[in-house]
C-alpha cells in the first residue's frame, strides 16, 4: 500500500517536472522566433539596373526636373570636347533649385569627390532652358568659405545663424544676380552676392523677390538641344578696374561681332559696366576671356564672355546678357 502511494507520488512529480520542461521549451521557442522576426526583414526583392536607374532619377528629379538634368548632360559633353583637362565627360553632377518659384539651377561638376566645374541653367518666360552662365575649375558661385568671410564682416557665423533658428538660402535673379539670403528670427533678412561677398541693397531684393513671376512649365521640345560645337578658350590676364578709373570717362566700344572679340586681346583690357544696374551684374568687371558655342542644327553660334576673376569668381556668360544692361571700355583709353 504504501509502495503503490510513493509510486503514484513519483509518477506525478514526474508528470510535473515533463510538463514544466515541455512549457520551457514552448516559451524559449516563441521568444526566439519573436527575437528574430523583430531583427530581420522579409528578403529584398532582387533590383534590376533598369530599376535602380529609375529610382536614381525619381531622387534627382526633386532637385531638378528630368529636361534639366538632360540639358546639363549634352552642354556638359559639348564643354568636355574641347576641355578634356576638367573631365567634363566624366564628370558627376549635383543639381540645387536656386530659391522658391525656382527658375535656376545650380549644377556643380564633381570628378574624384573634386570641383571641376560649375553651371546655372535657367528658364525663360516662355519655357525655355538656357545655359545662364558656366565656369570651369574650382571656382564657383555660392561658395561656403566667401560666404563666411562676408559674415564675418556683419559679426556673424554659420554657426550663430543656425542655432538662432536662422536659414540659409540659395537664390538667383535674371539675368545674372547670384545671392545668398540670410534670414534670422525677428531680424531683416541679408543679401550677399555669391560671387565677391558684397553685401547686397536689402530694400532692392526684397522687391525682385516681391515681383518675380512663378515658375513655367519647362517646354521639353523646345529645350531639346541638338549637339553643340565649343571652340577653345580664348583667355587674357585678369585687372582690377578700379585700380584706374579713367575709363568710366571714355566713351564705350562697340564689340558686337566675334571679330571684335579677336581684336579685344590686343588692347590692354576690357572693363564691363553696367552704370546703375550693376548689382545684378557684379560689375564693373574685368573682360578675361570668351569662348564660342555653335549649334549647326539650328544655325546658331552663341558668343559667351568670360568676366570677373580678379576679385571674383570667374563666369562664362552669353554676350547678349550683357548687353541688355551694360557697354564695354577699355582699361585704359
Amino acid at each position: 500500500m504504501e509502495r503503490t502511494g510513493t509510486q503514484r507520488i513519483l509518477l506525478q512529480r514526474i508528470t510535473l517536472i515533463t510538463l514544466a520542461v515541455l512549457s520551457c521549451a514552448a516559451l524559449s521557442t516563441f521568444w526566439s522566433t519573436a527575437s528574430a522576426e523583430g531583427r530581420s526583414t522579409p528578403p529584398l526583392a532582387p533590383m534590376s539596373l533598369t530599376d535602380f536607374e529609375d529610382i536614381t532619377a525619381l531622387q534627382h528629379d526633386k532637385l531638378a526636373p528630368i529636361a534639366v538634368q538632360q540639358f546639363a548632360h549634352e552642354h556638359a559633353l559639348a564643354l568636355g570636347s574641347v576641355d578634356g583637362e576638367f573631365n567634363w565627360k566624366k564628370a558627376e553632377f549635383n543639381f540645387t533649385p536656386l530659391g522658391p518659384g525656382t527658375h535656376s539651377w545650380l549644377v556643380q561638376a564633381t570628378f574624384e569627390e573634386k570641383l571641376m566645374g560649375y553651371m546655372i541653367i535657367s528658364a525663360t518666360d516662355q519655357g525655355q532652358l538656357k545655359l545662364s552662365e558656366y565656369g570651369s575649375g574650382e571656382q564657383s558661385p555660392y561658395d561656403r568659405e566667401l560666404l563666411s568671410h562676408a559674415l564675418e564682416r556683419q559679426h556673424l557665423s554659420l554657426t550663430m545663424i543656425h542655432a538662432d533658428g536662422g536659414e540659409l538660402g540659395l537664390r538667383y535673379a535674371l539675368p545674372l544676380l547670384a545671392y545668398w539670403k540670410v534670414e534670422r528670427p525677428n531680424q531683416e533678412a541679408l543679401y550677399i552676392d555669391a560671387t565677391n561677398g558684397d553685401l547686397l541693397p536689402s530694400e532692392t531684393l526684397r522687391q525682385i523677390e516681391t515681383t518675380s513671376k512663378p515658375m513655367v512649365t519647362i517646354d521639353t521640345v523646345a529645350s531639346a538641344t541638338s549637339s553643340w560645337l565649343v571652340d577653345s578658350i580664348h583667355m587674357r590676364p585678369t585687372f582690377n578696374p578700379m585700380d584706374n578709373l579713367l575709363w568710366i570717362t571714355s566713351k564705350p566700344v562697340k564689340l558686337t561681332r566675334v571679330q571684335d572679340w579677336i581684336q579685344l586681346h590686343k588692347e590692354l583690357g576690357i572693363v564691363y559696366s553696367a552704370n546703375d544696374r550693376n548689382i545684378f551684374y557684379g560689375g564693373p568687371l574685368p573682360i578675361s576671356g570668351y569662348q564660342l558655342w555653335h549649334n549647326k542644327a539650328q544655325s546658331q553660334s552663341v558668343l559667351y564672355v568670360a568676366i570677373g576673376g580678379h576679385t571674383s569668381t570667374q563666369r562664362f556668360v552669353p554676350l547678349d546678357t550683357l548687353l541688355e544692361d551694360g557697354q564695354f571700355y577699355v582699361a585704359n583709353p
